[in-house]
């Protein structure tokens, strides 16, 4: 458990935020769950505002308003929020949720997307054996 705090201005006063940095798997996937929509995985759907909600509600361990649920975090003032979210949202970068379920979706791309290498050969001849180099490129028969 992780925990930062910073000061925002609320209500005249310099009040204290704290929030958690490192959030359990379940929150995690909550988070995840309820803000992207993979059913056309060519064209995801990310909510946004959700995600953001979200990540107010699972991490805020401290603040000077209420924030227990939606309705709470929805009346405090838009300018006092986004104070708050330009603080917490470093530490969840979305593309690091999107990128740890499309792993799990797709599985890795060094594994699919792996070069084919050469494969030596060894090839019999009058002579003895020859190494012949195999390449995945087309060869020029232009050889002078």
């Amino acid at each position: 458990m992780v925990l930062k705090s910073f000061e925002i201005d609320y209500k005249g006063n310099k009040e204290t935020v704290e929030y958690e940095t490192d959030l359990s798997f379940g929150e995690t996937e909550t988070i995840i769950n309820n803000s992207i929509d993979l059913s056309d995985i060519n064209k995801p759907k990310i909510n946004i505002a959700n995600y953001r909600k979200l990540i107010l509600l699972k991490s805020l361990r401290k603040a000077p308003f209420s924030f227990k649920n939606e309705l709470q975090i929805n009346g405090v003032p838009n300018k006092v929020m986004q104070e708050v979210l330009s603080e917490i949202t470093p530490d969840f970068p979305l593309v690091d949720f999107l990128g740890d379920w499309m792993t799990s979706f797709m599985g890795s791309q060094e594994e699919s997307d792996s070069p084919s290498e050469p494969t030596p050969s060894v090839q019999s001849s009058s002579d003895g054996q020859n190494e012949k180099q195999m390449s995945t490129e087309p060869s020029s028969s232009n050889d002078s």
